[in-house]
């Protein structure tokens, strides 16, 4: 097997309907990436002329990060997962790089929204092929992690004619949320870029609240993926029909595995309306009509607790959770990364 770089035309068409890479594994996020100024990378595997693995790397300050990928054929295939793993240590060492980072698309387990397995994937194999190659495992993480979404929770549409079957499947007091203010509240696509400076207000609200404001996704930031996704993100808000004030945003994303949320937001005065049940509901309808088979509504924590309250709002629309096996993490220049560790808890002191 061949390991090199591939183009962002040949990653595109590999990646094309594959389940597992999410938003991370998409040639038209490199577009967004590199004006962050990351450096970006497209490696693939060959087996022969085939194209068997394909991921797409992204590195900063001699850190490389693979999130959600590489997308394999096989990961059972333990020749191809060796292949890869071989081939983006040398890639990096060749870059003098100091880390790298990997988190595989594989899926350790599905649990309902209480948290009871439903489904449970042995990967010690693949355990044992990343340990072989020097990465530690940093993965069993139940908090948010900035770099990859570890816990997702997803709705399978599959058996889904139409909006009002899918609603069968809500919780009784979402059903009487939706019919209690649906009626008060009206869902609109954004149509022009100008307008994202007052669909961000929502989004803000909920991170001033959340105590995450600085995630460097201001209006700037959703205007370049606005221009790098096209018609394959839409920007939609949820408006009272008296005033025609916004009170939810939202962002989603369109492939043709499945549909992503990708941001979403509330002004904290009006959660008392469920403008973001009325929206869940829906975005359920418009990728059940659309054909689409699957909807991710994207993180939350591996709390399963009552205290998740994400996650219980999730819950409410009947969905599972999938826990990611996480992140693997090779050293390449233990010198420069110690000294750079030693750096940061001296500067963490001083400040405290």
């Amino acid at each position: 097997m061949k390991f090199q770089e591939i183009t962002a035309e040949e990653f595109d068409k590999f990646e094309h309907g594959r389940l597992g890479g999410g938003f991370y594994q998409k040639a038209k996020r490199a577009i967004v990436r590199r004006k962050m100024g990351w450096n970006i990378y497209f490696l693939g595997v060959f087996d022969g002329k085939k194209l068997r693995g394909a991921g797409l790397m992204m590195e900063k300050r001699n850190a490389g990060i693979m999130q959600l990928g590489p997308l394999l054929d096989d990961y059972s295939d333990m020749k191809l997962v060796r292949a890869f793993l071989k081939g983006a240590i040398e890639f990096g060492k060749a870059r003098n790089w100091i880390t790298v980072e990997i988190f595989p698309p594989v899926i350790l387990s599905v649990r309902d929204a209480k948290g009871e397995i439903l489904e449970k994937n042995d990967q010690k194999k693949l355990f044992d092929v990343f340990r072989e190659f020097g990465f530690k495992y940093e993965g069993a993480t139940i908090k948010f992690d900035p770099r990859v979404m570890r816990w997702l929770t997803v709705k399978d549409l599959s058996g889904f004619k139409n909006i009002d079957e899918a609603r069968a499947s809500y919780k009784k007091n979402t059903r009487n949320k939706l019919r209690k203010n649906g009626p008060l509240l009206k869902v609109e696509l954004i149509k022009d870029k100008s307008q994202l400076s007052e669909w961000i207000k929502p989004l803000n609200s909920s991170n001033k609240k959340n105590g995450v404001e600085n995630l460097g996704r201001d209006v700037d930031y959703y205007e370049e993926i606005w221009d790098a996704f096209g018609d394959a993100a839409e920007f939609m808000s949820v408006k009272k029909k008296d005033t025609g004030e916004t009170i939810v945003s939202r962002l989603v994303l369109y492939f043709p595995e499945e549909t992503i949320t990708f941001s979403s937001g509330t002004i904290q005065e009006f959660k008392q309306l469920n403008g973001m049940t009325i929206l869940q509901d829906w975005q359920i309808g418009r990728c059940i009509e659309r054909g689409i088979k699957r909807i991710n509504f994207y993180g939350v924590e591996g709390d399963f607790t009552e205290n998740n309250r994400l996650l219980t709002f999730k819950s409410e629309f009947g969905i599972v959770v999938e826990e990611y096996i996480g992140g693997f993490r090779k050293v390449l220049r233990p010198v420069r990364y110690n000294l750079g560790r030693a750096k940061r808890k001296a500067t963490s002191l001083i400040k405290h």
